[in-house]
């Protein structure tokens, strides 16, 4: 019709009208400058591709089909926006996405109506199931490998045309705490470093609410020269633990923020620079301890080991009541602060999904890829929730075994034909 015809033309296509006929030719000569595949900025990791998702909605989709070169990849295609004319697209594998769950992705995306769509940021709260919560329930990526895993294990890729960043849904919590390198280092290797960047999320989360708490109302727990010695720091301090915590927090959260928004050639130095300068002078000048910095520090340490922004921006919001409850109640206040969340956590869904899946509620096959990883070869189902239609992803008695001296064209270590 002719508002097809329009749009196609205000798409930049090609539009040919003949004279004396009542149809119309669209033409794709699309020339647009495109930036060139990179290597994602967000999520570096040492080992795996190096390739990264570009603005472009059709190189994005190409990118997934030479990882997924099967038919039943599909790719179903939609238009946001009444002015901006966005392309989403919903890309899944036939057969092992739960058909259940395409729909609703479906509903949710034709449901919006708005004028303009430019980042999947906007997108993700229009899809998002809990739109007041701290914690995404959405999983946003720019690499094609991370997406091309999400999609084997029955998930759902929902791409926008103008950004790199990839929406995946559903999702759990355990997979903001995981890195794309996970799956390609040697599973022993890769389950300790899972282990610690969980133990980093619990320490960015809780340790400057501890400290509070300890120092302020149970120094019985700590050993006596340890006591002393925060005793004698703090001494000149006019400043109860609280606010030296409140304080230090505040002023490191200036410092990151100030480093992102730099140009680049300056972000790095003036975060360094500025961090120990800014403690220093704090702790010359008696307004904090120098315990409290090395606290501050290592929580801000920590806070960077969390993968994915999204999740490691929302620790670092709630480590703010956090504190307050322990400078009020002491540790009660931490474990109720700390018991709150995990209430919360364990009531949010992703698309339908448990948030906490597989750990609340427990699904013993899903435990594999859980807090460690097993190896490649005894992960044989998909995730259970998100897997449903084909829930094996491979054969059974896959894991390697040394060849056995008595099999046909293998040398022997015993024998005429041995290994000398």
């Amino acid at each position: 019709g002719k508002s097809d015809f329009l749009s196609s033309i205000a798409a930049g296509k090609c539009g040919i009208v003949i004279d004396g006929s009542s149809e119309t030719l669209v033409c794709d000569v699309r020339g647009f400058e495109t930036r060139s595949i990179e290597e994602p900025q967000s999520e570096v990791v040492i080992r795996g591709p190096r390739e990264g998702f570009t603005e472009v909605l059709r190189i994005n989709t190409s990118l997934l089909r030479r990882r997924i070169r099967d038919p039943r990849l599909w790719i179903e295609e939609f238009t946001v926006g009444r002015v901006s004319r966005t392309q989403v697209a919903i890309v899944y594998i036939k057969g092992i996405a739960n058909d259940k769950v395409v729909q609703e992705a479906r509903d949710r995306i034709t449901r919006i109506d708005i004028d303009s769509i430019q980042e999947s940021g906007e997108l993700e709260e229009y899809l998002e199931d809990a739109p007041f919560s701290p914690f995404p329930t959405i999983l946003r990526t720019e690499r094609p490998d991370r997406v091309a895993g999400a999609l084997f294990e029955g998930r759902i890729a929902i791409l926008t045309d103008g950004t790199p960043f990839v929406l995946i849904v559903p999702v759990t919590f355990l997979m903001f705490l995981t890195s794309p390198e996970d799956y390609y280092e040697r599973f022993f290797i890769a389950s300790a470093i899972r282990l610690l960047r969980y133990a980093s999320f619990f320490i960015a989360f809780l340790l400057p609410a501890l400290y509070v708490a300890i120092t302020t109302f149970h120094q019985e727990m700590l050993p006596t020269p340890l006591v002393l010695a925060i005793a004698a720091q703090r001494e000149g301090v006019p400043f109860p633990a609280v606010f030296e915590a409140l304080l230090m927090e505040v002023a490191f959260e200036i410092l990151r923020e100030a480093a992102v928004r730099l140009p680049k050639i300056y972000g790095p130095a003036i975060s360094i620079v500025g961090v120990l300068i800014l403690g220093e002078a704090a702790v010359r000048a008696g307004l904090v301890s120098s315990a409290m910095i090395i606290v501050v520090a290592l929580t801000a340490i920590a806070s960077f080991v969390t993968p994915i922004f999204s999740l490691s921006i929302a620790v670092r919001l709630l480590r703010f009541p956090i504190i307050l409850l322990g400078g009020t109640l002491g540790l009660f206040g931490v474990v109720f602060g700390f018991l709150i969340v995990g209430i919360h956590l364990s009531s949010l869904r992703s698309f339908g999904v448990p948030f906490l899946e597989p750990i609340a509620p427990v699904v013993v096959s899903d435990l594999k890829d859980a807090l460690i990883r097993l190896p490649w070869w005894a992960m044989d189902t998909r995730p259970e929730f998100t897997g449903q239609s084909d829930l094996r992803r491979q054969s059974r008695g896959l894991m390697p075994r040394p060849p056995q001296p008595q099999a046909k064209g293998i040398p022997s270590a015993h024998g005429k034909k041995g290994l000398r």
